[in-house]
């Protein structure tokens, strides 16, 4: 039984052939001479021009979401940085941190967040295509180390609190476990970032099919 959990996995997440279809990410950036925001962003390339565009239109919505909100003076201060965390053949991940500083505050506020495109479509892919875990379910799999959790820096942490929700900020680690991101202060005090809950290949495959059964 462990084999056949394992070859599925192997086959649902993992594509470690070399990638007939690999996107190009180049980075760029948008800022203001008055140094209120700055925005480095992911510009992708892939073979067809047509999903290349919509994904790029995507990421720049997001970016004149940003600057429209320093327009209209919601937010005093925003920076922006991503990382490239995952790709094969059907999907590329992409992880954002934006550090915003809110009219009359003092301090900057991360939010993280992902994003995993569909190669083929230019759509956003749910985390449901490939985990469908409920809250008492990644609490098991946290309270019996079939799962693991990491701070801001990726160090791992015990964490003195129950998860308060199931995130659906995902990213696909190479291994075929699945991370999920949280927002600083949910998981650990703000000072430890944005932490992760990693999620094992054997209990999103046992996890997977029990929920399948039961719908």
């Amino acid at each position: 039984m462990n084999n056949i959990i394992k070859i599925c996995i192997i086959c649902t997440l993992l594509s470690f052939l070399p990638s007939i279809s690999t996107a190009q990410v180049s980075s760029e950036y948008m800022g203001d001479k008055k140094q209120t925001y700055s925005l480095a962003y992911p510009v992708v390339d892939i073979e067809d021009k047509k999903i290349e565009d919509k994904i790029n239109e995507d990421i720049e919505a997001q970016l004149e979401d940003l600057k429209e909100k320093i327009e209209k003076h919601v937010y005093s201060k925003v920076d922006m940085t991503y990382y490239e965390k995952y790709e094969d053949d059907n999907i590329i991940s992409l992880m954002f941190y934006v550090n915003k500083k809110k009219k009359f505050s003092n301090s900057m506020e991360l939010e993280g967040y992902t994003i995993t495109y569909d190669k083929h479509t230019g759509e956003r892919v749910p985390m449901s295509r490939y985990l469908n875990i409920n809250l008492e379910q990644l609490q098991d799999a946290l309270n019996n180390s079939q799962a693991y959790a990491v701070d801001g820096l990726d160090n791992g942490v015990n964490l003195s609190k129950r998860i308060p929700y199931v995130s659906h900020n995902y990213f696909i680690c190479h291994d075929g476990s699945i991370g999920l991101l949280y927002q600083a202060g949910d998981l650990m005090e703000v000072e430890a970032g944005a932490c992760k809950i990693v999620v094992s290949p054997e209990t999103i495959a046992k996890v997977n099919e029990l929920n399948k059964a039961n719908e």
